[in-house]
C-alpha cells in the first residue's frame, strides 16, 4: 500500500514539473490578447538610386522624374535626339521591337539581352518608357502619353524604399544633390575634369535649384555626352535648353494621374511619396 502511495505522489509530481515547463514554454496563452497593429517599419538608409528615383523618394513635381529618365535614356544612348525644340528622340535601333511579333516578356528580354551586349545598364522601369517613346515615333516628348509607365514607377520607387526610413534616406538624397555642384568646383579649374564631374552626377546637378548657375560659368559650359558626341547644331547653351524641356514637361502629366493612384495604394510608403508628389505636382 505504500508503495502505490508513493508512486501516486512520485507521478503527481512529475505530472506537476511537466504542467509547469510546458507553461513556461507556452506562456503567451495566458497572457491577455493584445490586437494587433499595423506599422511600416523601417530603418536604415536606402542607397543606390537614381537621379529620377531620388525625385520620387524627395517628393519632387512628377514632370522633373520624367525628364530625368528621358535624359538618362540619351546619356547612355539607348535613345537619340533627333530635334531640339521641341525635343523629340528616337529608340536606337538595337532596342526596337515594335512589330516583332513578341509578347512583352520576350521584348524587354530581346532589349535587356541589346543592353548587356553594349554595356549599357537599363533599369527596369526604363524598358516601358523605351516602349512608348518606340510607339510614338517623331511625336515631341512633352506630348507623349506616359500613364501606363508612371504608376509601375512610382511603386517600383516604393518597393525599393520600402522598409528604409524615408526622412534619414531623403537627407542623405538631399546631401548628394548639394554636393555634386561642389565637387566640380573642388577638382581644379580644368574645364576637363569639371567635365568628368558633371558626367558622374549629371541627374544630381540637374536636381539642384540652381543648376543654370553651375553648368553655364564665365570660363565654361557644360554640354552632356549625347550633345558632345553629336554633328547637329545645338543650342549655345544645354543648362537653359535643359530648362525649357524640364518646363515643356509638365504637359506630360495628366492631373488626375496621381490622384487615381492613391484611391487604389494601400501600402504606407507608396501612398506617402504619391502623396507628396501630388501636393509638389498639382498644389503647389
Amino acid at each position: 500500500m505504500d508503495t502505490l502511495i508513493w508512486i501516486m505522489l512520485a507521478l503527481l509530481l512529475l505530472f506537476s514539473w511537466l504542467l509547469l515547463a510546458w507553461r513556461r514554454l507556452h506562456g503567451r496563452e495566458w497572457q491577455p490578447y493584445v490586437p494587433a497593429r499595423a506599422r511600416i517599419e523601417g530603418g536604415g538608409v536606402k542607397r543606390g538610386l537614381t537621379p529620377a528615383e531620388g525625385a520620387i523618394l524627395l517628393g519632387r513635381p512628377l514632370h522633373v522624374a520624367l525628364t530625368l529618365v528621358v535624359f538618362d535614356l540619351l546619356r547612355k544612348g539607348l535613345v537619340v535626339q533627333v530635334e531640339d525644340d521641341p525635343l523629340i528622340v528616337e529608340v536606337v535601333e538595337a532596342f526596337r521591337t515594335r512589330g516583332s511579333g513578341l509578347s512583352a516578356q520576350a521584348r524587354g528580354d530581346q532589349r535587356r539581352r541589346a543592353a548587356q551586349a553594349l554595356s549599357k545598364p537599363m533599369h527596369i522601369y526604363e524598358e516601358a518608357f523605351i516602349e512608348i517613346l518606340e510607339a510614338n515615333p517623331g511625336q515631341p516628348v512633352h506630348t507623349v502619353d506616359y500613364s501606363i509607365a508612371i504608376q509601375p514607377l512610382l511603386r517600383y520607387v516604393a518597393g525599393r524604399v520600402g522598409g528604409y526610413d524615408l526622412e534619414d534616406s531623403r537627407a542623405y538624397y538631399r546631401l548628394i544633390i548639394d554636393r555634386a555642384p561642389r565637387e566640380a568646383r573642388s577638382d581644379g579649374v580644368l574645364t576637363f575634369e569639371r567635365q568628368k564631374v558633371f558626367d558622374r552626377n549629371f541627374g544630381w546637378v540637374l536636381l539642384g535649384d540652381d543648376f543654370e548657375a553651375v553648368l553655364d560659368q564665365e570660363d565654361y559650359s557644360y554640354e552632356p555626352v549625347w550633345w558632345r558626341t553629336s554633328d547637329v547644331l545645338r543650342p549655345t547653351s544645354f543648362a537653359r535648353w535643359a530648362q525649357d524641356v524640364f518646363a515643356a514637361m509638365q504637359a506630360a502629366v495628366p492631373e488626375d494621374l496621381v490622384d487615381a493612384g492613391l484611391q487604389r495604394e494601400a501600402d504606407g510608403t507608396t501612398v506617402t511619396l504619391m502623396n507628396d508628389i501630388a501636393r509638389a505636382t498639382f498644389r503647389g
